[in-house]
């Protein structure tokens, strides 16, 4: 009775042993998708104007400051909030915060602009040459 009950114990643990140490982990190789990059997007009105000034951040390195440039450069002189929304949203942006930017002469406060952050979903490539 007593081998009986080794046996089926040794039998056990070499089950168990040959299952962990054959065991794959299945996502040793998987590509994370949930990677997004950020934009600042500063919009304020021009002093006797209609039109938007708008600066885009999108980080420090100077392919990002470059791009930024250029998103900056096309959006300046919109006359709509919606319309730099709607062309950041054209290039695969979304929504994530707003924020007023706040100003105040003599106890009097207005808004004078408004501050997107938006993220972009990148591609794994994107993420790894950062």
């Amino acid at each position: 009775m007593k081998r009986m009950l080794f046996t089926t114990m040794a039998l056990a643990i070499m089950v168990l042993l040959a299952k962990f140490t054959f065991a794959q982990s299945s996502n040793t190789e998987k590509i994370p998708d949930d990677r997004y990059y950020y934009a600042y997007i500063s919009v304020e009105g021009k002093a006797l104007s209609k039109k938007l000034k708008v600066q885009v951040d999108l980080g420090d390195t100077p392919e990002q400051i470059e791009k930024g440039k250029i998103y900056s450069g096309h959006l300046t002189n919109k006359k709509s909030y919606a319309a730099v929304l709607n062309y950041m949203i054209e290039n695969q942006f979304e929504l994530v915060n707003t924020l007023g930017l706040n100003s105040s002469y003599k106890g009097t406060g207005e808004t004078s602009g408004i501050i997107f952050i938006m993220k972009k979903k990148s591609s794994y490539n994107e993420n790894k040459d950062r």
